[in-house]
This record gives structure tokens, C-alpha cells and sequence, in this order.
């Protein structure tokens, strides 16, 4: 068998932004993902993603945001072709929720142009949003959305261009480490490798077995809904937008690659386990986002045009887990994005092989230690 410098077990967002890197520095690289590369099963289905700068989720994520904002356009400019829409970011808060103002805050402390809009203003600009004098918001021009399956394949494509091999439908059973390397077995066979990256989404759990770290994976749903009058809904009058409402938090889109805007809730969410996660979406589930669009958005007429579900492994604090596997130096776990991981994506790919060759230490924002700490 072939011996590799490095294997990705996972190949699905973050393992594919890994295989980039690696393949950048021209190493042999095995990447193993057990369905087809791009595909329906995980966290990257729904065909777009949203990308902003001034992060709510904290100030700490915003130089890893720009950092990905700088590859993205690298993934572009080999592409030939538009990846990320830069149709700007609007972030709202209805009394009682402040992710608007925690993305002020973020956008402050790092100093980046964020328009803070008295509700008069978002309404002569953007008369598709229903808000209350009572709300508050703000305006990231260089906010937008992120075309992910094009983006994942020019990736791959990348990747493979070098020295890595995508291997699709490739079930791991098991992998060991110690100071001389890596050996994964997958179906039947053993792959052996210096160093190793384990992207396995919600299926991480699973791979690590004794290692298994505080994950819970959520179903979650994405709509597609029918508005009165599309053109008003484009993204060349409308940018991507956030809503914070007292109970929920949801994101949308303007309508771009099919007929409707999307739309979804952020929040909430069932555990699942991602081997018999219910892809059938309920009357009541299509009845809630109707019901939560219209709290926020004029013209949602009530016909949903189309509907998907994905994953979110969440970690106890809904931070990112990047950071060495227990008791190794040559194994780098990514993992936990929490429903907010892929506009860092080859970000992501870049901190894990950095880690993985000793140039990068984790970051402290990312590291299992604080688990440990917090027991």
C-alpha cells in the first residue's frame, strides 16, 4: 500500500479546505469521505451559505473571518469565476434579542464599516423587511453569500491538480497513532500516513470512539419560499440578512439559484444522530418558518417552493473545536462548527495543516482545554 503524508478522514467542508492546503504544498495527501464529495448527508447541503464579518458570536472569530475572506478570493481568482456575492450583510434585532448589537460590538473593537441604521433608514432602503421603531441594526458591505457546491468542488479540483487523492465512498473503521504515524483502516484496507486530520462532521464522534468529545448533532431545515413579487428579492437590491426575535434567530437570502428566497431558523433544533436522521419535513416545521419569515419580511406568501435539512454538530459553547487529538502531536481534530463554520472554511483548512506541521500552536478560542478548564 501506498504510504501518505498525511490522511483526512472526512471529506466533506472542512476536509476539502484541509485537502486545498495540502495540496498548495505539494504533499501526498489521502482525504476519505464516506459518501460521494459533495453531497446531502451533513452540514454543507442548501447550496448557499452566509458570510459577514462583524461577528455576533464573538470578536475573537473576526481576524480568522478575514483571513477566509482573503483565501476566498484566492479559491475566485483560480476559479475564473464568482464564488462569494458580495451583496453586503444587514444584521436586525427585535426588542429582546442582541445579536445586532453584538456584532456593533465586534465590528468596534476591530474597527470595521459597520453602518449602524436607525429602522427608518432600513425601511426606505430596504422596504422588503418589516421592523418595529423598537428594533435595531446595522449594514456590512462586505458581507455576502458563499456558493458551496461550486466552492467545494473548485477546491477538489485544486487539490487533486497537486498531489491529493479524493476518495469517495470510503468507510473508516478505525485508525491508531503513535510517534512514527498514522494507520487508518478503511473498507477492509490500511492506510498508513505521517500525520493525521479528522473532518468527520457529525460523524465525529463515531470516529474518535474513546476520544469522543462533548458534540451533539441537531436536525435542521432550510425553505425555499415564494415571495409576492421576486424582483424586489434579487441579490442586486438585497443583501443577506439576520433576524434576532425574542425567540428565535433566522437567516435568509436573497433569491439566487432557484425560484424563492431561502430562509431558515437558526436556533433550536432536534438531536439526532446522523445515520437515521428524519429527512421528511413536517406541515408543522413548514407552518414555523411561514410564520417566523413573516415577522420580519414583507411578501412571504406562504407557498414553499422547496426544502432541505442539515446538520449542525454543536459544541457545549457553539465555538469551533480545532485543536491535536488527546495525547498526539501528529493528529488535528476539526470539529463543532455549530451551525456557523463554513465562511471560515479554508481558513479552517489552513489552521489545521498549519497546526499539523508545528507552524501554528491552537488557537485559545478553539482549544479542548477550555472544556477542561470549565469541569
Amino acid at each position: 500500500m501506498a504510504h501518505f503524508d498525511v490522511i483526512v478522514i472526512g471529506g466533506g467542508t472542512m476536509g476539502t479546505a484541509a485537502a486545498w492546503e495540502l495540496g498548495k504544498r505539494g504533499l501526498k495527501a489521502l482525504v476519505l469521505e464516506q459518501f460521494e464529495h459533495v453531497h446531502a448527508n451533513g452540514a454543507h447541503s442548501g447550496e448557499s451559505r452566509i458570510i459577514r464579518h462583524a461577528y455576533a458570536e464573538g470578536p475573537d472569530y473576526v481576524p480568522l473571518v478575514f483571513r477566509a475572506d482573503d483565501l476566498w478570493m484566492e479559491l475566485e481568482a483560480l476559479a475564473g469565476e464568482v464564488l462569494f456575492h458580495r451583496v453586503g450583510a444587514i444584521e436586525l434585532s427585535a426588542p429582546g434579542n442582541n445579536h445586532a448589537a453584538l456584532a456593533r460590538e465586534s465590528a468596534v473593537e476591530h474597527g470595521i464599516p459597520f453602518e449602524w441604521l436607525a429602522m427608518d433608514d432600513v425601511r426606505n432602503r430596504y422596504p422588503q423587511f418589516a421592523v418595529g421603531d423598537d428594533w435595531v441594526g446595522g449594514f456590512g458591505d462586505r458581507g455576502g453569500f458563499l456558493d458551496v457546491e461550486r466552492s467545494l468542488r473548485v477546491m477538489a479540483d485544486q487539490a487533486r491538480s497537486h498531489s491529493v487523492e479524493i476518495r469517495e465512498h470510503a468507510k473508516v473503521q478505525g485508525w491508531s497513532a503513535s510517534d512514527s504515524g498514522v494507520k487508518v483502516s478503511v473498507n477492509g484496507d490500511t492506510e498508513t500516513a505521517d500525520r493525521l486530520i479528522i473532518t468527520a462532521g457529525s460523524w465525529t464522534n463515531q470516529v474518535l470512539g474513546d476520544a469522543a468529545l462533548p458534540l451533539r448533532v441537531l436536525r435542521k431545515t432550510l425553505f425555499w419560499l415564494e415571495v409576492d413579487d421576486p424582483a424586489r428579492y434579487t441579490p442586486e437590491v438585497l443583501p443577506v440578512y439576520i433576524v434576532g426575535l425574542p425567540h428565535h434567530e433566522f437567516y435568509g437570502f436573497p433569491s439566487w439559484g432557484r425560484p424563492g428566497i431561502k430562509v431558515a431558523i437558526h436556533s433550536g433544533g432536534d438531536e439526532t444522530d446522523p445515520n437515521t436522521v428524519d429527512r421528511t419535513i413536517s406541515a408543522e416545521e413548514r407552518e414555523e418558518i411561514v410564520d417566523v419569515a413573516r415577522m420580519a419580511l414583507h411578501g412571504v406568501t406562504g407557498t414553499v417552493l422547496h426544502e432541505a435539512t442539515c446538520l449542525y454538530t454543536v459544541s457545549p459553547d457553539h465555538d469551533f473545536i480545532v485543536d491535536f487529538a488527546p495525547g498526539t502531536r501528529n493528529v488535528v481534530i476539526g470539529a463543532g462548527f455549530s451551525g456557523h463554520g463554513f465562511k471560515f472554511t479554508p481558513a479552517i483548512g489552513e489552521l489545521l495543516v498549519q497546526m499539523l506541521f508545528s507552524e501554528r500552536e491552537p488557537l485559545p478560542l478553539l482549544s479542548m482545554g477550555r472544556f477542561v478548564s470549565a469541569a
